[in-house]
């Protein structure tokens, strides 16, 4: 067995005319040399452990069934399995087995097959149908599925009676730009199992939901604060908001944090990015913010948590600053750009 791997790409070959593939695959995909490896007899069940995370491909040159069984002690869940291809090793036939949409293998085969002259052979109902698929939109643009039963439930749905509705939380309209242009999907209110709703908030709607990475947080604090700390205030207050912890994009501060341990924890816990910004560049702001002459005496913005949050680009504050044992935390909402083709 020969192993090779190139940026996500995990592959394995069985047979001399199957490497001959695989080498070729790897020298068409863009992106850094590959690295090639012989595996020992009996290790496939490693290997495919090892690699079986989210964000992989893994590609199995070879027959299906021997994929099918390297893979069956590792599926769990469709929102985290590794995407998983199978390739005849005459380049044929390009099957995605495993996490089509989420995990992007349909996606994958579409490329590598365009690439060797294959075919494709996707079999998933709304791709053979051209539907509207919503785990495809989800992905396509960093939205949170609330409920994986609704999301099939909601296909089904729109399988059976050929339309389907979504709405925009009017909370957040002005925030959530949205572009679906499948005839049979439109905005509007309908049946719980044929529609979504896109929203930030949670349990806001009986329907699907979908969570759009729409809010930052601004934050400031005294040295040292413990990151225990600040992810209590800040979850606690999400909470109250019924804001989900799983819309937040980015965390916003002065520059003078930049290097503050327990905000960086707090955005890795959060899974958002960070973000500092100079006293220059925050006091540029327009706004009606909660001004402090202390604050400003100490790092020279009178304002940090609400004024981050503006030049982060946000287009309003949701909640202004709330001070709390040497923490302060403002939440703003920022414009995303929704579309499926």
């Amino acid at each position: 067995m020969d192993l090779a791997e190139k940026n996500n790409y995990k592959f394995i070959c069985f047979t001399k005319e199957g490497k001959e593939l695989m080498s070729r695959v790897i020298s068409l995909l863009p992106g850094d040399n590959p690295g090639f490896k012989k595996l020992q007899s009996g290790a496939l069940t490693e290997w495919t452990g090892h690699n079986f995370v989210t964000g992989n491909v893994l590609v199995f040159i070879g027959a299906l069934g021997i994929a099918v069984r390297a893979i069956a002690p590792f599926v769990s869940d469709k929102t985290r399995d590794a995407a998983v291809i199978v390739i005849d090793e005459k380049g044929r036939f390009v099957i995605p087995v495993l996490s089509g949409h989420l995990g992007g293998a349909i996606k994958a085969a579409e490329e590598i097959a365009d690439l060797i002259g294959g075919a494709p052979v996707i079999t998933t109902a709304t791709d053979v149908r051209g539907e509207f698929a919503v785990d495809v939109f989800a992905k396509e643009n960093d939205l949170c599925i609330s409920d994986m039963k609704k999301a099939k439930a909601f296909s089904a749905y729109l399988l059976e009676n050929k339309k389907a509705y979504y709405r925009i939380d009017p909370e957040y309209a002005d925030v959530l730009c949205v572009s679906i242009k499948k005839k049979n999907v439109t905005e509007g209110l309908g049946d719980d199992e044929g529609s979504f709703t896109i929203s930030p908030r949670v349990g806001a709607f009986k329907n699907l939901q979908l969570i759009p990475k729409c809010i930052a947080i601004g934050i400031g604090c005294r040295k040292d604060k413990p990151a225990s700390e600040l992810t209590e205030f800040v979850l606690r207050t999400l909470k109250e908001l019924a804001l989900d912890e799983r819309s937040v994009t980015a965390v916003t501060s002065i520059d003078l944090k930049k290097d503050e341990k327990g905000i960086l924890e707090l955005s890795k816990r959060l899974s958002a990015d960070f973000y500092t910004y100079s006293k220059e560049v925050l006091m540029r702001q327009k706004g009606d913010f909660t001004t402090s002459d202390f604050v400003k005496e100490k790092v020279g913005a009178d304002n940090v948590c609400e004024r981050s949050l503006m030049a982060f680009g946000c287009e309003r504050i949701i909640m202004k600053k709330r001070a709390e044992n040497g923490m302060t935390l403002a939440i703003g909402a920022i414009r995303r750009e929704l579309g499926y083709e």
